[in-house]
């Protein structure tokens, strides 16, 4: 487990021999630095070298792992520096290493336990004696190791070494029990063994006992993971009221402006523009970015009945009319005829033309009707933000820059025909995850009055799950079931849009598909094109890479949170919504 060039020695153990070399202390390695071989059973079988023993063939020897808790009933976890030469970089329990030649195992742990961290152990436990198991890392090193697993309460203040130890954190026992279980790839392979083992022991484990507790738990006396996070359906019944009463607003401001009557062309269903909009905007929606404004504020340490919850509530609004203006113009950008199952606002009003036996180019009148709900929904937006604190407003500038930054580059990028996975990235960044999953999730820390280190956590947390989300959204794009999400399947191939899905099949795709590609979005494109890449896509692979780059950013997001300062309401009700940001089917 602590594979690396030579183990630091912040003191030698009694009885060693040792030779000066100037001003230091050199520790001769002849006797020190050797790690015990055992059978099948057990028996000690001899020695051998620890730096050399570790190959793509490792035998079988004696290891330890130990886990570190404290007053408070929370575990250490330590993720390993990024030069250790197997598993650089993962999160991992407290303290890992060997028993030398003849070292007895208490000694061991605790020699170990000074060097890594420069901290002692008090009522050390031995609590799995016969745990062993079997790992090959990404260099193709092998771990193979008989390894007790010990539990022990730290005495002293920590003083990790960076050769060894890049980053600690104390976490609730529950907390790292259900992290592991939901993400093991982010851990070490022991510590994704070991810990489901010890939760199965916890009652013979006074120490982690404490943690066990939902009450007892938590960071901070707060109520561990397990308990019932706060609900969102408070902050997503304000958001729909408040909703109603500004589109009723607006439709009196409009009333007493607009000519008299029904407008022409669009006089019925769905009526004049803002009863268009509050038919597309109330009661609509999966509401995510009020999901993520709430759980950002919560996990913050926000209280509901409070002026920031109303400061949630607002700018959540504002997130969901800036999200349909988004929709409304990118329907008509895409040429897409069909939102949410129904039929997209310029398809509509374009058929409002033609039944009326309008004057002029049907689809052009669609298309500007569509664009010009759309610029009421922003202007509705901007509306709802204006009486937030300004850090509020100055992030909800940036927030619109983004998104359209983001439009501006998909668009170009696609007349360019761009393959480049940053572009593909930056794109989906921009345009999806940021203004869906970071900054709603920033927004409501704001209004919580979050910490630097609470935001900074949620920014983490939000870049992998963004990334997840619109990876998600490229998938869905491709192959998504039509009954479900409400578009035709394939439309992201159909107009040859610069996803990660896009430049992955332009790597792998050959022959006629790799034509077909080259044929979307010219006149040349044939109606066997898409289905014919969608088929080529999946055989190749690249769907299938996609799924594991969701996975791993899942699993990244999920360990932003551990260890972190938020609120284990907010980290319960984070964790939820992001799985269904991940395998959402619309």
């Amino acid at each position: 487990m602590d594979s690396k060039r030579g183990e630091p020695r912040r003191a030698a153990p009694a009885g060693l021999s040792h030779q000066q070399d100037g001003s230091r202390d050199q520790v001769s390695v002849t006797q020190t630095d050797q790690v015990v071989l055992v059978a099948e059973d057990g028996t000690p079988l001899g020695a051998a070298p620890r730096t050399s023993v570790h190959t793509g063939d490792t035998p079988l020897h004696q290891a330890f792992s130990l886990y570190l808790f404290d007053e408070q009933g929370r575990v250490l976890i330590t993720r390993r520096a990024l030069g250790k030469l197997t598993w650089p970089g993962v999160w991992s329990n407290a303290c890992c290493g060997h028993p030398r030649p003849g070292e007895e195992l208490g000694v061991a742990v605790r020699r170990r336990l000074g060097e890594e961290l420069g901290v002692q152990v008090e009522d050390l436990q031995l609590v799995l004696p016969d745990f062993r198991y079997r790992a090959v890392d990404a260099s193709g090193i092998v771990e193979h190791e008989l390894c007790p697993v010990l539990v022990g309460r730290a005495a002293g203040e920590l003083r990790p070494d960076p050769d060894e130890v890049s980053e600690h954190a104390w976490v609730s026992w529950t907390d790292l029990v259900s992290a592991i279980r939901a993400t093991p790839a982010v851990y070490s392979p022991w510590s994704a063994l070991q810990v489901p083992l010890l939760a199965d022991e916890q009652e013979r484990l006074p120490l982690a006992r404490r943690a066990g507790g939902v009450r007892a738990g938590g960071v901070n006396g707060m109520p561990g993971p397990e308990a019932a996070a706060v609900p969102a359906s408070a902050t997503l019944s304000a958001v729909d009221a408040l909703l109603s009463s500004e589109l009723t607003w607006m439709r009196q401001v409009w009333g007493a402006i607009a000519p008299a009557g029904e407008p022409d062309v669009l006089g019925g269903d769905p009526g004049d523009l803002p009863e268009w909009l509050h038919t597309l905007l109330v009661g609509q929606g999966k509401r995510l970015r009020p999901q993520m404004c709430h759980w950002g504020f919560v996990a913050s340490g926000g209280q509901l009945d409070t002026r920031g919850h109303d400061d949630v509530v607002r700018v959540a609004a504002a997130l969901e009319t800036l999200h349909l203006f988004a929709m409304l113009h990118d329907d008509v950008m895409d040429q897409s005829g069909e939102r949410r199952g129904r039929p997209s606002a310029h398809v509509v009003a374009d058929r409002r033309h033609r039944a009326a036996g309008g004057h002029g180019d049907p689809l052009r009148f669609g298309e500007n009707i569509a664009l010009l709900l759309g610029d009421l929904a922003h202007s509705e937006a901007d509306r709802l933000v204006h009486t937030l604190p300004s850090v509020m407003r100055d992030y909800w500038y940036e927030l619109n820059l983004e998104l359209i930054v983001g439009q501006r580059a998909d668009l170009t990028g696609a007349a360019a025909r761009r393959t480049d996975l940053a572009h593909a990235e930056a794109v989906a960044a921009l345009k999806s995850g940021a203004y869906t999953i970071e900054r709603p999730l920033q927004l409501g820390a704001l209004a919580a009055g979050a910490t630097p280190q609470q935001r900074e956590e949620l920014g983490r947390f939000g870049w992998h799950l963004g990334r997840a989300f619109a990876w998600r959204d490229d998938v869905l794009g491709v192959w998504g079931d039509h009954a479900v999400t409400g578009k035709p399947s394939g439309d992201d191939l159909r107009e040859g849009k610069s996803t990660l899905i896009w430049v992955l099949g332009n790597e792998h795709l050959q022959g006629e598909a790799a034509a077909a590609m080259e044929r979307v979005g010219t006149p040349e494109a044939r109606e066997s094109d898409v289905p014919l890449m969608q088929q080529a896509l999946e055989e190749a692979g690249v769907r299938e890479e996609v799924e594991v780059r969701i996975i791993a950013e899942i699993a990244a997001a999920e360990a932003a949170l551990v260890g972190s300062s938020l609120t284990p309401e907010g980290v319960a009700g984070l964790r939820e919504t992001a799985r269904l940001v991940a395998w959402r089917s619309s």
